[in-house]
């Protein structure tokens, strides 16, 4: 029978969160899904949609004194819950995640494993509240994984020993990501797939795009998912008069985003480092790109040049250089067998380095490690 461990995270379900979502469903243990607040307060034993239970029903935040209380009541109720269920080692996913469960796993006497994925390690706000505690986190915890060298740097530098730290970057699906068929034609069309906030800058992405359309009229432009710039770039989109060619897709599946990809020429996104100090891993949409046999138009962000190869798998700019990611996306999409070229590089690439199989295994490695 496979061990049990516990996988907490601060959502249930959150559609950008695949990794995590892929940790539940893929790791070969008896997985306890513990979710809903940095220091959850639901879990499931059925997976990322399985049945949710409560830990604590009775939840009297009126008061301080009782706020403290509760939190107290909560983690001796989590400890108990792994003890009985003779959990082998916790996944916290985001290190805010690993700080709130370090009384936890101590009092259960459960090895803590803290899985960082971007802003947790970078952000001014979460550095302000969570990361005055990362130090006693790096000391107590068994173990540290990291998704992209950048990463790896940072956690170094703040205090983490690198025997610690394991570097387990992302991985793509196989059996839902691939090539289109050969044959299919590829017009000008450019993909970008993503959360609309600060650090994936979708209004660069735009102005990028504006400079493609002026010399390029049939060129176009979809965007697929949500957040608070969405509509900000929608008003953008309206001032520059290129509602015809920017077109706005919403939160879209997997298997949607899948066939999105290959329809597209290339897959574009201006990722940056806001001045809170937000900071990505690595983003996960363009290692599915690469899959789908894409050439990426990024920028020297965090990860994303431990993926993508200036030159050969795509174009990589500074952050903030809206002529040069233009100036790629236009030299795309005038040779477009350049543009196949590329992607044939990035896929095979990818499916040779980058599978969710590989994310896994390496994962598990860390895990099994401290068991």
């Amino acid at each position: 029978m496979p061990p049990a461990i516990a996988i907490v995270s601060v959502n249930q379900n959150k559609y950008s969160e695949t990794f995590i979502h892929n940790h539940v469903r893929h790791l070969p243990a008896q997985v306890h899904y513990l979710f809903n607040g940095y220091l959850p307060t639901q879990y499931s034993t059925q997976g990322v949609n399985g049945t949710v239970h409560t830990f604590l029903h009775k939840q009297p935040w009126w008061l301080p004194w009782q706020q403290n209380n509760h939190r107290q009541l909560l983690i001796r109720t989590i400890s108990a819950y792994l003890v009985k269920h003779h959990i082998r080692v916790v996944l916290a996913e985001y290190g805010p995640s690993g700080v709130a469960m370090l009384p936890v796993c101590k009092q259960a006497k459960i090895p803590l494993v803290v899985h960082f994925h971007g802003y947790d390690a970078y952000r001014d706000d979460i550095m302000q509240s969570y990361g005055i505690h990362y130090p006693d986190l790096f000391n107590q915890a068994a173990a540290v994984i990291a998704v992209s060298k950048h990463m790896v740097k940072r956690l170094a530098d703040l205090g983490c020993k690198e025997t610690k730290i394991h570097y387990c970057p992302y991985g793509y699906d196989t059996q839902l990501f691939m090539p289109a068929p050969a044959g299919l034609p590829k017009p000008p069309h450019f993909l970008s797939v993503g959360r609309f906030d600060d650090t994936k800058a979708p209004h660069l992405t735009i102005l990028a795009f504006t400079q493609v359309a002026a010399q390029m009229p049939h060129a176009r432009l979809y965007m697929a998912g949500t957040g608070h710039l969405l509509d900000s770039c929608r008003i953008l989109v309206q001032a520059l008069k290129l509602s015809h060619a920017v077109l706005f897709l919403g939160s879209v599946s997997h298997p949607q985003v899948a066939r999105l990809m290959q329809q597209s020429l290339a897959f574009v996104q201006h990722s940056v480092c806001t001045p809170q100090n937000d900071t990505e891993g690595t983003p996960v949409a363009i290692i599915e790109a690469m899959a789908s046999g894409l050439p990426v138009v990024s920028t020297h962000h965090a990860g994303i040049p431990d993926v993508v190869q200036h030159g050969q798998s795509g174009f990589l700019v500074a952050e903030g250089d809206v002529t040069g990611m233009a100036a790629h996306l236009l030299h795309l999409a005038q040779h477009t067998d350049i543009a196949a070229q590329m992607g044939n590089f990035a896929q095979q690439w990818v499916s040779a380095n980058r599978t969710m199989q590989q994310h896994i295994e390496q994962v598990w490695q860390a895990l099994q490690g401290v068991m």
